[in-house]
């Protein structure tokens, strides 16, 4: 590993790096800094926790010290997935630039209009902003990209995710076209990227780390669960078990975030929770209250703990499975940050086998089986197992027999009883000449009145 005194940097911030303790460059930074450097485009694989934050803000205020532009609007643009990342990215920044005249503003969803636009009027050289925001000050005509020099889209792939490609291809029209790009993703093999691939030139590209190199200090263990009411008394007891001060407890929905919550809270224990419709504000304290410890657990959707930077987070409970490996992959992230050790638990219910199983083909690893003492499940796990680690289920053929069974059932009219009934007498005959037959009892004609 390489000293970051090293670098080709500005010595004003040397003086920073001292003053936060950084004194050995990470292994994104290493290899992204000096190309950076040079001007060329670039995209970057990175794990979380990695330092990559470090890795774009440093040769960012690097380019902006090296020449003086007292008449420009902004000069650099730093695009992110969530507030959360970005209030993040924007304490990163501030400390960085600490002996540098450079400043920062930030926009972002959640927060007033009216603020935003005067902090866009203090003209600050550096823009922080989340997507969806962005484009609404666009449209207003509140700022504009022609003088920008340098784009920075850091957790590419989870903006893709989110539905922000059309916002990130509006965003980067408006910019100056002669600039330089930095792209920052967990992966460069995500599908999305060739519909914003216009938005680099020629870019040189980085991987730092695989999936699984990624996870290489993170013990990762799963619990089989036999429901909801299950998981929740088994995350009470690995807390304790684990005698963790810190730990990060994932949902899949706000519904489900906000109900174990409020359970777990029930309880006794030190928690708090985030998702996507709470209000910026809360959010803020409720984070601010996890890194200061006054709360021990925190129960998060994947969107709003994507990219947060929290120390000492001991363990990582995914209270249902993730969507995807890429999910999987950042929830795990929050733990064994900087090289050091952390643990991840899994709660697998037998609907979530399956997905479970394709996240450990994913990432090319096999996880743990754990039990909690008192707690085990009554659900064992899959009675057959296929190569690919999935619970065995009906052949493809009898599949196939069932499901004609049932369309053929579906078509097919029921049948219906009848009554027999007896036919009809023969109609009599109509004729003036033809003799009216008496009729039967009951069933005089009617006589025509005179």
């Amino acid at each position: 590993m390489s000293l970051l005194t090293d670098l080709p940097l500005n010595p004003k911030l040397f003086k920073a790096l001292e003053k936060l303790g950084f004194t050995e460059a990470t292994e994104v930074q290493a290899q992204a800094i000096p190309v950076a450097l040079t001007g060329k485009d670039l995209m970057v694989s990175a794990k979380t926790g990695s330092g990559k934050t470090a890795a774009f803000v440093l040769p960012l205020l690097d380019k902006l010290l090296a020449t003086q532009a007292p008449k420009s609007g902004t000069r650099a643009l730093i695009l992110l997935p969530t507030r959360e990342l970005a209030l993040q990215t924007q304490k990163m920044f501030e400390k960085l630039a600490a002996f540098t005249p450079i400043k920062c503003g930030l926009i972002i969803g959640g927060e007033a209009f009216k603020h935003q636009i005067a902090s866009i009027r203090k003209n600050p050289e550096v823009m922080i902003a989340t997507p969806g925001r962005l484009v609404e000050h666009l449209e207003k005509g509140s700022l504009d990209f022609k003088d920008l020099e340098v784009l920075i889209l850091d957790e590419a792939d989870r903006m893709l995710d989110m539905g922000f490609t059309e916002d990130m291809n509006t965003i980067a029209a408006t910019c100056n076209p002669n600039r330089q790009n930095l792209l920052f993703s967990a992966t460069l093999s995500h599908q999305g990227f060739s519909h914003i691939k216009a938005i680099l030139t020629r870019p040189e590209s980085i991987v730092t780390d695989t999936h699984r190199q990624a996870h290489s200090q993170i013990q990762q263990q799963i619990v089989l669960a036999d429901d909801a009411k299950h998981k929740e008394r088994l995350i009470t007891a690995l807390v304790k078990e684990e005698g963790a001060s810190r730990v990060f407890v994932f949902c899949n929905t706000r519904e489900q975030c906000q109900q174990l919550g409020s359970t777990l809270q029930n309880q006794g224990l030190k928690i708090g929770y985030i998702h996507g419709e709470i209000a910026q504000s809360i959010r803020k304290q409720v984070m601010s209250r996890f890194r200061d410890g006054k709360i021990t657990i925190l129960v998060a959707t994947d969107v709003a703990a994507r990219g947060l930077d929290i120390q000492d987070v001991e363990l990582v409970i995914n209270y249902t499975v993730a969507h995807s490996g890429d999910d999987h992959v950042h929830r795990v992230g929050r733990t064994g940050r900087a090289g050091q050790a952390g643990k991840a638990i899994t709660l697998v219910s037998s609907m979530e086998f399956n997905q479970m199983s394709s996240i450990e083909r994913y990432l090319k690893i096999r996880f743990e089986p754990r039990q909690v003492k008192g707690l085990e499940a009554a659900y064992r796990g899959p009675k057959k197992l296929k190569k690919s680690g999935k619970a065995t289920g009906i052949k493809k053929a009898t599949k196939k027999k069932v499901a004609a069974s049932a369309k053929k059932a579906a078509v097919k009219p029921a049948k219906q009883k009848h009554l027999k009934r007896k036919a009809a007498p023969p109609r009599p005959a109509t004729s003036d000449s033809a003799p009216t037959k008496a009729p039967e009892e009951g069933f005089r004609p009617l006589k025509k009145r005179t």
